[in-house]
């Protein structure tokens, strides 16, 4: 398939016989493509984005980033936009992480670059039928934290952090990696499924998970996450050797669903690789003080997706973040819905993403901020870039901030806000398949 570039000829050049990344930035810049088309080094024809012909879109809805007009936020409420000071114009860059992108690619792989109004984002597209896209752990196991280079395995074409997580490494978000659970979180927020045929769903989802056994029903609070007063937590393989609990509780070690062993106010009982521990404490330790070594246990979980566009028990993989950004090929935030907190509902910050073109071929990207180079996007405006810039006809909003980082080819992509690399609890990473 001919390569080309998809932007004016003349910074492609530029960007193809420069060595220097920032350098190419600073040539690039004087030479803009038209508003909403990004700059591509692509093995083949651009793939058509979800973005509307040059006839004027619908009302309401902007191609592109307007400097002077504030945002629309569209949200499933319909509220009213957040206000927020006007992008400025681009300014020349000098990228503290100089990046030189390859200029042979292989069939079905893309890599993109948004450089307009002060904004700097990067974006890999892959071919779902070539690559396949995977949860990746910090180490191997919850708790940890890795930064997304050390995430990133020597055969990995791509890498971008994932979930939000606690100060452990703990994740806060619905994950499963070869079909077992590695992390929950108790909110309805949005996730991205994958199954085994690469295919994806996307969709705002709640965890369920419950404890069958001796005609009892037990709902528990969490798997894979710190145990807390009155409460049941379900510990398996991908939390490492041990439960890391304190004495004060029961736990239950439940290997081809039957009890296996039972300690009381022993804590930090044994994980087996093949099985799964129920540790409870406080009230909730009282729903076990009839079971004994050898009865019968199950353990039944639940994906729910909240919006009943598919089902997300049959993939083999999920990862939860949010909110959701583009829908149907629609901007749709759902930041309010999903009640996260102002520091990532509020303002221009670095942010990662995950999503799909129309082919159902993988999206990830991240946007600069909180820098000279690159000032950050709210998630209408990081939404926006994703739709008409790089073609997202699905997307979600993964963790940013200081974890906002992309790798790719083995290269840290873009700059980290914290002026180094921070580690993260888990990643997504796009491998051959």
């Amino acid at each position: 398939m001919l390569k080309r570039i998809v932007a004016p000829i003349v910074a492609g050049i530029f960007f193809l016989a420069t060595p220097n990344f920032a350098t190419a930035q600073e040539n690039f810049l004087s030479s803009t493509p038209p508003e909403g088309v990004p700059w591509s080094i692509t093995d083949g024809e651009r793939r058509p984005t979800n973005s509307p012909p040059q006839s004027e879109p619908p009302e309401g809805v902007p191609r592109s980033i307007d400097p002077n007009e504030p945002p629309r936020i569209y949200e499933p409420s319909e509220t009213p936009p957040q206000p927020v000071e006007p992008l400025e114009p681009s300014k020349p860059v000098t990228s503290p992480q100089p990046f030189e992108p390859p200029q042979d690619e292989v069939e079905g792989l893309e890599f993109l670059m948004y450089n307009q109004n002060g904004v700097m984002a990067f974006a890999v597209i892959a071919d779902h039928e070539k690559y396949q896209l995977r949860p990746v752990l910090a180490h191997g196991k919850v708790p940890g934290r890795a930064t997304v280079l050390q995430m990133n395995s020597p055969d990995a074409i791509a890498t971008i952090n994932a979930s939000y997580f606690g100060k452990s490494g703990v994740l806060y978000g619905n994950t499963k990696i070869d079909g077992v659970t590695a992390g929950t979180t108790y909110y309805i927020r949005s996730a991205m499924g994958i199954f085994a045929d690469g295919s994806t769903i996307f969709a705002r989802q709640i965890y369920r998970g419950s404890l069958i056994f001796n005609g009892n029903e037990v709902v528990v609070n969490g798997v894979n996450c710190e145990r807390e007063t009155d409460s049941v937590v379900v510990y398996n393989g991908w939390y490492g050797a041990s439960t890391g609990t304190n004495k004060f509780g029961v736990e239950l070690v439940v290997r081809d669903g039957h009890v296996e062993n039972i300690s009381r106010d022993e804590g930090n009982s044994f994980i087996p690789p093949d099985g799964f521990v129920v540790s409870a404490n406080g009230a909730a330790a009282k729903n076990f003080d009839a079971v004994q070594v050898g009865d019968r246990f199950k353990f039944e979980e639940d994906y729910i997706n909240v919006e009943y566009t598919g089902d997300f028990n049959e993939a083999i993989h999920i990862v939860g973040a949010g909110p959701t950004l583009v829908k149907g090929g629609k901007i749709y935030v759902t930041a309010d819905a999903e009640q996260f907190p102002p520091d990532i509902r509020v303002g221009r910050a670095p942010r990662s993403a995950v999503g799909i073109t129309q082919y159902g071929d993988y999206i990830l990207a991240v946007v600069d901020g909180r820098q000279s180079h690159s000032k950050g996007c709210t998630l209408t405006e990081w939404a926006r870039i994703l739709r008409d810039s790089f073609g997202a006809v699905e997307a979600i909003n993964l963790d940013g901030g200081g974890s906002t980082e992309l790798v790719f080819k083995g290269s840290l992509v873009n700059s980290p806000s914290d002026g180094h690399e921070r580690p993260v609890g888990d990643a997504l990473t796009i491998v051959r398949r």
